[in-house]
């Protein structure tokens, strides 16, 4: 089979728009609450209610996106999911009632969380196995440099908080969405629409029972969901104790989690290089033995630097992870089912709510010795599962490189 024309440009728009997507939401996602409650004057518990419902949405939107993109091909999901999020913040900057602002927050959900599976559906059809895990690894690490920059950027323009940076946000997404678009026409065909006879609900049931009866993807959720439960609203619990144990909390929580993304775009690279010389499963079991050592540096720690140092052997152990994780589900799913298999993994998500939660507990309960401990313990418990899974499962343990050439043949 000839290799497609344009896919490495394809590509390349890809992780370039991860960035740009990741720019417009750290200007506004992160300052949500301050929009709601200085412009639209909403009490706390409504703001809550708003953001954290979120969740939901994307949990089952990155399922529903991927599996419409083995049905009606990649490009049609991508591009409606970015005009959603054009809409979204479009909404957000008109917003005046809560309802309005409670819509917005779901459509916006709803389409970011629809678009990450497919992108990343779209870059494994586009590219040989081999060189899969690398430009997971630059998707990841361009998302974090947006997310580092657009904060400051937001700041810097004035608009962090206000209506302002939603039309910033409305634009970018809009100018991505063109860019996007035209490439798409141009391209050759990916992920053609299947002719198939078969209605299109009863070719969404197919996607559904193939995914519910793996056992292999369900069990990598669950260690997924494990390890989502320790990294994914790390910041969460560490303002927990922070807000109770140190009297500059605050002050501390800014400078660890801005250590957290100069530690993952610094040495994302570096790790993607070991990463392809290692199966993914050896990669995860690294990652989740580094994340656990930060949480016990976090547990231990008693000044900001101890809290430094525990995160970035935390974050370092995030950079192994996290690009293997989609690694072992581009190697399990079948080529037809492989959008339904990315999004599946966002169901993995869950575990930002179980991680606070359970650290809530703990925390209430004993101290923060014991939360961060008790919730480092998930990503042991994680690695193992990994480790028991991936013997199991032919090929899953043979290094990236062999993999590669394997399936060249």
């Amino acid at each position: 089979m000839s290799e497609p024309v344009r896919p490495p440009f394809l590509a390349k728009l890809l992780v370039g728009g991860a960035g740009i997507m990741s720019l417009a939401n750290s200007i506004t996602i992160p300052f949500l609450a301050i929009f709601l409650s200085r412009q639209l004057q909403l009490d706390p518990a409504t703001i809550g209610l708003v953001i954290g419902s979120s969740v939901f949405f994307s949990i089952f939107a990155g399922f529903l996106g991927g599996t419409l993109s083995d049905i009606f091909g990649r490009a049609p999901v991508l591009l409606a999911s970015l005009l959603g999020v054009v809409v979204a913040f479009t909404g957000f900057y008109l917003a005046e009632h809560v309802i309005v602002v409670f819509a917005c927050n779901a459509l916006m959900a709803l389409s970011t969380a629809s678009f990450s599976p497919v992108a990343k559906a779209l870059l494994a059809d586009l590219l040989p196995a081999g060189d899969r895990v690398r430009w997971f690894s630059y998707q990841y690490l361009v998302f974090n440099i947006g997310f580092a920059v657009g904060p400051l950027l937001g700041v810097f323009l004035g608009v962090s908080g206000g209506r302002g940076a939603f039309l910033v946000g409305a634009l970018s997404y809009a100018v991505y969405l063109a860019i996007l678009a035209s490439a798409l026409r141009v391209a050759p065909t990916i992920n053609a629409v299947r002719t198939e006879t078969t209605s299109v609900l009863n070719r969404f049931a197919g996607s559904v029972r193939a995914v519910t009866t793996d056992r292999r993807l369900l069990c990598f959720l669950i260690a997924g969901l494990l390890l989502e439960a320790v990294h994914l609203r790390i910041s969460a619990l560490l303002a927990q104790d922070l807000a109770i144990d140190f009297t500059d909390g605050a002050a501390i929580l800014a400078v660890v989690m801005t250590t957290n993304a100069v530690t993952v775009v610094v040495f994302q690279l570096f790790a993607s290089k070991i990463v392809l010389k290692k199966d993914p499963v050896t990669a995860i079991v690294i990652g989740g033995l580094l994340m656990f050592a930060g949480m016990f540096g976090f547990a231990t720690a008693t000044g900001m630097w101890a809290f430094i140092v525990a995160m970035v052997v935390f974050s370092i152990g995030e950079t192994f992870i996290v690009p293997s994780e989609f690694a072992i589900i581009d190697r399990i799913s079948p080529e037809e089912r492989r959008g339904s298999y990315f999004g599946a993994q966002t169901f993995a998500q869950l575990g930002g709510f179980v991680g606070p939660y359970l650290g809530g507990l703990l925390l209430a309960t004993w101290n923060g010795t014991v939360m961060f401990l008790g919730v480092g313990v998930l990503a042991l418990l994680s690695a193992g599962f990994y480790l028991a899974i991936g013997r199991r499962v032919p090929g899953l343990m043979r290094p990236v490189k062999e993999e590669a050439a394997s399936a060249a043949h």
